[in-house]
């Protein structure tokens, strides 16, 4: 064979062996943890505007209803385990409103009662978007862009036909912590409608964990948050934080059903 057949040769058959590698560690780039961070927490998918930092500065008391069908109890369970895998990751206060008015209400509903949710329960006016999406969130701030409520309906018959009824409940209850953008590059992640996953991730572990960092304030835009999440996220890196997030994630919250 010759020489310079034999090195390319070489060189395709190396190239399978090396992209995995890759593939595992880019995510854990500080680099691209701080691109990510500004595609997710600073855009949203539905508002070209410039869009500033939102985060929960008071507890959240939470209701599940059921609009128009039966209870259906896995479903109340799955709310209230990944709502406890948040509240460990964000350190926020995240409770059942049962003796307080809930400023979070998750909504289940039949596909055929969706869009009639979406009319009574949120003031959404985004065309075809019972039509259009599996499931949604909405998020409503204050002047100062703290999160002091959030919605998210579930159309529970076209979820579980389609196998998404956990990627459903983790998504959405994930991005009304203040993380509101889908982008097809930001991996791996919840965020990412394009790939499979269904779970939270060590990078999500992350976005929210850089989000309710102390010095990431409501109200931020990208010139004033720069400083402060290189900062953040740099601590984060030298504490094996980053290091350690997938393995973290993955001890808690939903992880447990993904065999059921």
């Amino acid at each position: 064979m010759p020489a310079i057949l034999n090195k390319l040769l070489l060189t395709i058959l190396l190239i399978p062996f090396l992209n995995p590698a890759c593939a595992q560690t880019s995510w854990q780039d500080v680099g691209y943890i701080h691109k990510a961070f500004n595609e997710i927490a600073l855009k949203n998918e539905y508002n070209d505007k410039q869009q500033r930092i939102k985060k929960w500065q008071q507890p959240i008391y939470y209701r599940t209803l059921f609009f128009q069908m039966p209870p259906y109890p896995p479903a109340d369970d799955y709310v209230d385990i990944h709502l406890r895998h948040l509240a460990s990751i964000t350190k926020l206060s995240i409770q059942p409103a049962l003796h307080k008015p809930a400023n979070l209400t998750i909504i289940f509903v039949q596909d055929k009662h969706y869009k009639t949710a979406i009319q009574k329960y949120t003031p959404s006016n985004i065309a075809n978007l019972s039509r259009e999406s599996n499931c949604m969130g909405q998020i409503r701030t204050n002047k100062h862009s703290d999160i002091i409520q959030a919605t998210v309906i579930i159309p529970i018959d076209h979820a579980m036909s389609r196998g998404l009824l956990m990627s459903c409940i983790v998504e959405e209850l994930t991005q009304v912590m203040g993380l509101p953008n889908d982008s097809d590059w930001v991996n791996p992640s919840i965020a990412n409608d394009k790939s499979k996953i269904e779970f939270l991730t060590g990078l999500d572990y992350i976005l929210l964990t850089t989000l309710y960092s102390p010095n990431i304030q409501s109200g931020m835009n990208a010139k004033q948050l720069d400083k402060p999440l290189k900062q953040t996220l740099e601590r984060l890196e030298r504490s094996g934080i980053i290091k350690q997030a997938s393995k973290r994630v993955n001890s808690q919250g939903l992880y447990p059903y993904s065999n059921n």
